[in-house]
């Protein structure tokens, strides 16, 4: 998979009528907020159905729930309509951003994955995924988006030795200090006009050993797939890992408040 520039890579099986009415109604909060790709899988549900009712009642208690904590999970119904959910915001986003993310998400997921009973969506700020199967606290790092932010060529060694050495250090910070929930970021200094700024995250249902195993799988990602850019990134179902020689992250956010253990 090759990154798409500045995040707007959109599935290609997506409504060109919906995509233009997605133009009008994004919340204005999601300007800088990029839809960055989706993932449909299994079989299809049908309108009407206990399996389309549930995910609805899932949708509800993540928004409700997941804004005041960055994560929620949830389940609705039984047997083969059981709907699992999970979503996550990115550990420096407030309950506001946190809630409009969510929102647009839980909305705008059935028309990238129209009737999917399996289907992940991924912003700059947040992520959401639901199944009818319990993919809670399993590694995923096969399903993932990746993107350019800053398409400018760096071929300095120098420049890459001190990202994987940015990369690994933030990745150690967030699988070993519980305070963190799986989260974190930095900077170190490239040269004298220039710092490269980097953002790891797991998904709160990871365990810090999975979570380790995602970052460093996704770090070694990026040299083949983002190639020499001066940003990137690369989202899976388990982690995210993002660079930057511009500041994207709020520097001043502090990790958030524990969450219950998945339901």
């Amino acid at each position: 998979m090759v990154c798409s520039v500045m995040g707007v890579r959109l599935n290609t099986g997506f409504p060109p009528l919906f995509l233009l009415l997605l133009s009008f109604h994004v919340d204005h909060a999601l300007d800088t907020n990029f839809y960055l790709a989706s993932t449909c899988k299994g079989t299809n549900y049908t309108t009407g159905s206990k399996f389309e009712a549930n995910m609805g009642r899932v949708f509800s208690t993540m928004t409700n729930d997941a804004p005041s904590v960055g994560f929620s999970h949830a389940i609705a119904g039984e047997g083969s309509e059981r709907v699992y959910g999970l979503v996550q915001c990115r550990g420096d986003m407030g309950p506001d951003e946190c809630r409009v993310c969510i929102s647009n998400a839980t909305k705008y997921i059935i028309g990238y994955c129209p009737y999917s009973m399996d289907a992940s969506v991924w912003y700059e700020k947040c992520q959401l995924r639901y199944s009818n199967t319990n993919f809670f606290g399993l590694l995923n790092f096969v399903d993932y988006g990746s993107w350019i932010w800053v398409s400018d060529q760096v071929t300095d060694s120098v420049f890459h030795e001190k990202l994987e050495s940015l990369l690994k250090n933030l990745s150690s910070l967030a699988t070993t200090e519980p305070s963190r929930f799986m989260f974190a970021t930095g900077d170190i200094p490239y040269t004298d006009l220039q710092t490269i700024y980097g953002l790891v995250q797991c998904t709160r249902d990871t365990s810090f050993a999975d979570c380790n195993q995602c970052l460093n799988h996704t770090i070694l990602q990026l040299p083949s797939i983002c190639g020499d850019a001066h940003g990137g990134e690369i989202a899976t179902g388990s982690c995210r890992v993002r660079y930057d020689t511009l500041l994207f992250y709020d520097a001043a956010t502090t990790p958030t408040p524990s969450v219950p253990g998945p339901p």
